[in-house]
């Protein structure tokens, strides 16, 4: 504490600051309540209180490890899933909820004894044979079965959280913010993120991938099976599953880093030169910047369905962005600084909540424009100033930065992806270097992704160490960029002017 205090006095607004801390930690969860009722068994919450998405996460237990295990159909367009959840309970707990939806339930265990379940909406209600103590580790094990979505909806991508698409002899995932739940049954919010087990049983005549390191294989007649293992935690909606005739291109990486590549067999060479190209180079830029990458591997998943989608420590990108003319014509290599930056900015440092989605996108639009300036491309200063014109327009229309409006976005369940909280979320970084400056800037981004590394944080929290680090109080400002639908004048730009 001393240290961030001159002769051991607490100014104001630290002290107001710890206060808000200690009370958002007591009511963190829907289900916080006295010690009595903690131990009085009850139903835990349907959700984690999330104002976007609130039935998105549990309450009623923290998440320590989540294991699932796919085994594929012959033909790839079925499979069944085991999710296996070993979770502390926060309170007694009579009954719990995981989210799934659109797949068939086979089977409910509870520390390996069946329980009984019912299903309403996108909630799995699952009663054990007993009350969960609270404070007591428990496991809960869901099996389902499931299609996986054809070709239609491989033609939402990008505009829907479609769960698991096969499409063009592939197989992936795109699960943000509310996919995951669709291939099976997760406490489906970033809040509840673990270090994740993922095992795939697939033909042997296709290759599997998922997030995190390979650590074992094996044949069970005509299928392989493969274990990923994350170590550090996973969000369900960054969790990756690739399936299909890839081949995976290992390479040494800067600082240690493992890099791993999954590309159609017959495009490795197209590709490759254009990988080697940006990848190393980018993780460099940013980690001289931000401080040791946050993953021991990090990898590509390049399909022909194309998307760009920054699922943990494999991001996926369109096979037609990583060409030699895709990368000319479209600028690619900015786009793989913006998912190498989600590293760092919403897979290791997590949104407590979707409101905080800024923290994420506005991050990597930010360091994105920082990469493209630095290889010659547009000045950050003007792209900036274009946002910033464009600014009044969209906050109008879906809300602030850090606070935007569920009904603004269609469909809902894609809220807050919008204006805001990428191009609204850069401005605002951009407005607070402006403000202390590149050098103290700089301080508070490396504190940001080392304090909270591995974990959640929300709009608050970077506040209050924003304000630590600068050795003032920006709430104010801050907050007065974050929460209004017209901005205020940007620090040294007096002639830049909002629509």
């Amino acid at each position: 504490m001393a240290r961030h205090t001159r002769n051991a006095t607490l100014t104001p607004w630290i002290v107001t600051a710890l206060a808000t801390t200690l009370t958002g930690v007591a009511g963190c969860t829907p289900d916080a309540a006295s010690a009595h009722e903690t131990h009085t068994p009850a139903p835990g919450a349907a959700g984690i209180g999330d104002t976007l998405h609130p039935g998105l996460g549990n309450g009623g237990y923290t998440v320590r490890h989540t294991a699932l295990a796919l085994r594929f159909a012959e033909d790839l367009t079925t499979y069944t899933a085991t999710t296996t959840l070993h979770g502390r309970a926060t309170r007694s707990l009579s009954r719990f909820n995981l989210d799934l939806t659109g797949t068939t339930v086979r089977s409910v265990t509870v520390d390996g004894r069946k329980a009984t379940w019912t299903r309403s909406g996108q909630e799995l209600r699952v009663t054990p044979p007993a009350p969960v103590p609270s404070g007591r580790g428990f496991s809960v094990e869901v099996t389902v079965r499931a299609p996986v979505a054809g070709p239609e909806a491989a033609g939402k991508l990008g505009t829907a959280a479609i769960g698991m698409v096969r499409a063009k002899g592939v197989i992936q995932t795109i699960n943000q913010p509310s996919g995951a739940h669709r291939i099976a049954a997760f406490a489906d919010h970033p809040a509840q993120k673990a270090p994740t087990t993922i095992t795939i049983a697939a033909p042997t005549r296709v290759n599997t991938i998922a997030n995190g390191e390979l650590t074992a294989t094996r044949r069970e007649g005509a299928y392989t099976v493969r274990r990923f293992e994350s170590r550090q935690k996973l969000a369900p909606e960054l969790i990756q599953i690739g399936v299909g005739p890839f081949t995976v291109v290992k390479r040494p990486g800067p600082d240690g880093i493992k890099l791993r590549y999954a590309l159609p067999t017959g495009q490795v060479n197209d590709l490759m030169p254009q990988i080697d190209a940006v990848v190393p180079k980018a993780l460099r830029f940013l980690t001289q910047r931000l401080g040791p990458f946050p993953l021991r591997t990090y990898g590509i998943y390049a399909s022909p369905l194309g998307g760009e989608l920054e699922t943990q420590s494999l991001t996926l990108l369109g096979t037609e962005e990583l060409t030699e003319e895709g990368m000319r014509a479209n600028g690619s290599d900015t786009v793989v600084a913006h998912e190498i930056s989600h590293e760092y900015f919403g897979n290791s440092v997590s949104p407590r909540r979707w409101s905080d989605l800024w923290l994420n996108e506005g991050h990597a639009v930010y360091y994105q424009s920082l990469w493209d300036q630095a290889k010659g491309g547009s000045d950050l200063a003007d792209g900036m100033k274009r946002r910033y014109q464009d600014s009044a327009a969209q906050l109008r229309k879906q809300g602030p930065v850090a606070d935007p409006r569920r009904g603004a976005f269609t469909p809902e369940d894609m809220a807050p992806y919008g204006w805001g909280a990428y191009q609204g979320g850069a401005v605002v970084l951009y407005a607070l270097r402006q403000k202390v400056g590149e050098a103290t800037f700089r301080r508070i981004e490396r504190a940001w992704v080392a304090e909270h590394r591995d974990g959640t944080a929300g709009t608050a929290d970077f506040i209050r160490l924003a304000s630590r680090v600068a050795g003032r109080d920006l709430g104010p400002f801050l907050r007065s960029w974050l929460y209004a639908e017209k901005l205020p004048a940007m620090p040294g730009h007096p002639d830049w002017r909002t629509s």
